[in-house]
């Protein structure tokens, strides 16, 4: 179910007409019939103003527009709910968490690379023998 959708139907279990929903939000009668046909997002100042002439909350509200016949992640519907609660610059923060997340669980293995070097063997030398590694010699002979 879309928003709009949830919207139309809160309203209507409150009995409310369109017009008396305008006076309560301080809206106008075809904003907010675009809004319930889809055809307009309100803003989420509006957002608010309306659940609370439904007497309702933002999480009421994306409850129901989340309930459709298709089965949704709690998860998500929780964070979609935590996520309008949030003051603004908590969002903001909140948004640019989930898109380091999403870039990190991007990365293809691919991209990982792990240095194909073989790593220097040591050994102790034998007693008599010279306390040389096969990289020390290459280096001598450079300078």
């Amino acid at each position: 179910m879309s928003l709009g959708q949830a919207l139309r139907r809160l309203r209507k279990q409150k009995g409310l007409t369109l017009a008396e929903l305008a006076d309560r939000t301080d809206s106008y009668v075809g904003n907010l019939s675009r809004i319930e046909r889809n055809v307009a997002k309100p803003s989420l100042d509006l957002l608010y103003r309306v659940a609370d002439a439904l007497d309702s909350t933002m999480a009421d509200i994306f409850s129901i527009s989340e309930a459709s016949g298709t089965q949704r992640d709690p998860r998500q519907v929780a964070l979609n709910t935590f996520f309008i609660s949030l003051p603004e610059q908590d969002r903001e923060l909140l948004v640019s968490f989930a898109e380091l997340l999403q870039a990190h669980s991007r990365k293809a293995l691919s991209n990982i690379s792990v240095d194909a070097k073989p790593l220097p063997v040591t050994h102790e030398p034998e007693p008599g023998e010279p306390d040389t590694h096969p990289t020390d010699e290459g280096r001598k002979n450079a300078n």
